[in-house]
């Protein structure tokens, strides 16, 4: 159907968009634990979608610093982000 996308063709454009989780949250590769939560409570406070309840873009990176900060918070997430980026299943950051 025109318009339409399959699941395949969603995930792949997901994939195109992510950025670089320490880009989207503004921390160096060596940043601490604690300087990665500041930087996402200052993010996502700024995003959070009752603050900006009719900017779609404001949402979008609401969900984008939440997504980076999952993976950046969680050690092993972390470590293999480091090793592989999102060349690695990116549902193994959802699950694991």
């Amino acid at each position: 159907m025109p318009g339409h996308k399959s699941n395949a063709e969603k995930g792949d454009s997901e994939k195109q968009l992510r950025r670089d989780p320490y880009e989207v949250l503004g921390v160096n590769r060596n940043s601490t634990d604690v300087e990665i939560k500041s930087a996402y409570r200052k993010l996502a406070l700024k995003y959070h979608p009752d603050k900006n309840a009719n900017d779609t873009n404001a949402t979008d990176m609401f969900k984008e610093v939440t997504f980076s900060y999952n993976i950046l918070s969680d050690p092993d997430k972390r470590r293999q982000y480091d090793a592989a980026g999102f060349e690695v299943n990116v549902w193994l950051f959802f699950f694991f």
